[in-house]
């Protein structure tokens, strides 16, 4: 309903022209959907507000909001704390002055004696629509915040809002700084969370606000930057820092996690270039340039040996060789001492171990490598007992985080025969993430079809039930991880053919992928 504006009511300029009293209030209830609040309906207006009524000659103003509601209502409630007054001409043009209170429902029924034919129990964003009047929207943000508003992503009721109220911007919505809680939360995106975000920014919101958040699994600062980070907008990024937020390395170290240069370009200063380990552990050839391009250095980073412990593609790692990696440098961190060769043949990776030989590196091979290098190349399916020479991976002997390894660099047939020594189709790698979404992030149609028809998870989920599903790794690694002989579109096909399900939404970033799941009903 498009609410109604009132003039506020003049100054009285003659004596014999009295201010009309009036009081009423908000009641308010918590269901497990959150904050509700009570709306009525006036046949004689033809209007929604809240429950509200003149002042009896000697009743005070809070006496009156009690017994006006419990007239329009049935309610019996208790005053709790003093909200906006309105100000406006009545229809007899006089000056009338309306105190509220939000209040608690101690008592009553709902039942309509006086004036209301209706009520209704309404979220906050639905009493927005609902009201009649502008003026009450004043009165509705005092009482539940601003909170429905940055959910919804609204630029022009906030900014009514914050002209109304500016504390509004600063006072905590669930417990987050309304910047922080809008940037976490909000199911906005887009131009609408750039708006809403300057509009706060504007009103005096600190750009370098964080929340300091506690979880089994560790606990994190998260910084409104860092939030911009999560989602994917370079453009919001790019209005924070230039109202004044810090480039925070946090932010810097999980831009690395998303395709592309735009978050990075938004967030280099000196030092960034230090980040790209981080980087390579994802497919992103052109994110690795621009680490390269801008003096990361390789040898001193132990870029070759991550790219290997990763299963990068041969592209990726003939891009470091390029930057100058030495063939034959000592790992300087986790596997300490380990050279690029042999670690090629721990880690499975024929492919790399093929180019580094013939690149003439060097390397003594000790019983684990050399037994994951005969697995590796079909010789034998009997894996070592050994711990993971890079971290990330699951801290077991059993060496099955390999089996990912094997999944995501495509190898179909050693995947099978080591199923068929009786691994877990569903054995976790590295980040916890199973063979199956290894293979899914990196577009690997054969290996996924393998895993799929052995009885692999289509709904597993790493980091605690936190993390991507099959499917969506590989929507999420068509911009973010794109392996460049990876077949996407085939892989999608296969896995929602399958039945796995996805949370992603249009556009994945593939044109052959949206018509993929637009033909098969998922989009």
């Amino acid at each position: 309903m498009a609410a109604r504006v009132e003039v506020a009511a003049p100054r009285c300029e003659t004596a014999h022209v009295s201010l009309v009293r009036a009081a009423g209030g908000v009641p308010v209830r918590e269901t497990p959907n959150g904050l509700q609040v009570l709306v009525i309906h006036r046949p004689q207006y033809g209007d929604w507000s809240f429950p509200k009524g003149k002042c009896e000659p000697g009743e005070s103003d809070e006496a009156c909001a009690t017994r006006e509601v419990e007239e329009e209502t049935g309610l019996v409630c208790s005053l709790e704390e003093e909200l906006p007054s309105t100000s406006y001409t009545d229809a007899k043009d006089r000056p009338k002055r309306v105190r509220y209170w939000r209040l608690r429902i101690v008592g009553g029924e709902l039942r309509f004696v006086h004036e209301a034919d209706d009520a209704r129990w309404v979220s906050a964003a639905e009493a927005e629509s609902l009201l009649s009047y502008d003026r009450d929207l004043t009165v509705l943000r005092a009482t539940v915040g601003i909170g429905h508003l940055l959910d919804a992503g609204d630029p022009e009721r906030l900014a009514q809002a914050l002209a109304a109220d500016p504390s509004a911007g600063q006072t905590p919505v669930d417990g987050l700084v309304p910047l922080l809680y809008l940037l976490r939360r909000s199911a906005a995106s887009g131009a609408d969370i750039r708006e809403c975000t300057r509009l706060l920014l504007e009103a005096g919101a600190d750009p370098n606000a964080f929340t300091h958040e506690v979880e089994e699994w560790g606990d994190w600062d998260f910084a409104a930057v860092r939030s911009a980070v999560d989602r994917d907008d370079a453009e919001l990024v790019r209005l924070l820092v230039d109202h004044g937020a810090e480039r925070d390395d946090d932010a810097i170290y999980h831009a690395c996690e998303h395709g592309g240069t735009a978050l990075l370009e938004a967030l280099w200063k000196p030092g960034a270039e230090d980040y790209v380990g981080h980087k390579v552990d994802f497919e992103d050839l052109e994110g690795l340039r621009f680490f390269l391009e801008r003096g990361a250095d390789v040898n001193e980073r132990c870029c070759l040996h991550h790219a290997i412990a990763r299963g990068r593609t041969l592209r990726f790692i003939q891009l470091i060789l390029d930057a100058g990696a030495d063939v034959d440098r000592p790992w300087t961190f986790w596997d300490v001492g380990r050279r690029p060769l042999a670690l090629a043949a721990r880690c499975g990776h024929l492919a790399a171990y093929e180019l580094l030989e013939s690149l003439g590196a060097t390397a003594e091979l000790d019983e684990v490598d050399a037994a994951v290098l005969a697995v590796a190349r079909g010789e034998s399916v009997v894996l070592p007992r050994a711990r993971p020479p890079a971290l990330g991976n699951p801290d077991t002997d059993d060496y099955g985080w390999i089996l990912g390894q094997f999944a995501l660099l495509d190898r179909t047939e050693i995947v099978a025969a080591l199923l068929d020594s009786g691994l877990d189709v569903d054995t976790p790698g590295w980040s916890g993430f199973t063979p199956l979404i290894q293979a899914a992030a990196h577009g690997r149609r054969a290996t996924v079809e393998l895993l799929i028809e052995r009885g692999a998870n289509l709904t597993e989920r790493a980091w605690e039930d936190r993390g991507p599903r099959p499917l969506d790794a590989a929507i999420w690694a068509i911009r973010n991880n794109h392996a460049h002989d990876g077949d996407y579109a085939g892989t999608v096909e296969v896995l929602v053919t399958a039945g796995a399900p996805t949370g992603h939404r249009p556009p994945s970033g593939d044109p052959a992928v949206d018509r993929v799941l637009e033909r098969l009903g998922v989009w």
